[in-house]
């Protein structure tokens, strides 16, 4: 039974840049095992350790949620849909860190952000060291 698979942006580095795949697999766990033959290191950006998935990875059959199915063991049949969507969220690190208390480079939180990587200032307590624009207290 072949199901369509949708590869996030982060993840196509694997794919060799395909952002659709076609499988065949009887539940999410066969999915991701055939996944993993097919694009070697996949399963690990996917799956902790023990297998579980990531707890920064939503995987979707038919846009719902597999946590709210039966996780891996959710079946999949002919024509379904999976989608694995990473979860957009922290803030430590560069790029835009988090709505309040981020920390790290880019644009600093927007309340008691404590950023020291530049660009705007925090707007609530200005504690951002890296020159932009001051805060607004």
């Amino acid at each position: 039974m072949s199901v369509v698979v949708r590869i996030p942006t982060p993840l196509r580095a694997v794919t060799k840049g395909q952002g659709e795949l076609k499988a065949e697999a009887g539940s999410i766990k066969e999915l991701i095992d055939r996944l993993e033959q097919d694009h070697a290191g996949i399963k690990a950006r996917l799956c902790e350790e023990n297998g579980s998935v990531r707890r920064f990875i939503n995987i979707y059959v038919n846009e719902e949620d597999i946590r709210f199915l039966q996780g891996l063991e959710t079946a999949l049949k002919a024509g379904d849909e999976v989608s694995i969507v990473p979860a957009i969220a922290g803030g430590a690190g560069g790029g835009v860190p988090a709505i309040a208390g981020g920390a790290g480079g880019g644009v600093p939180a927007s309340a008691g952000g404590t950023g020291d990587g530049g660009g705007v200032a925090a707007s609530a307590d200005g504690t951002c060291a890296g020159g932009g624009v001051p805060a607004i207290a």
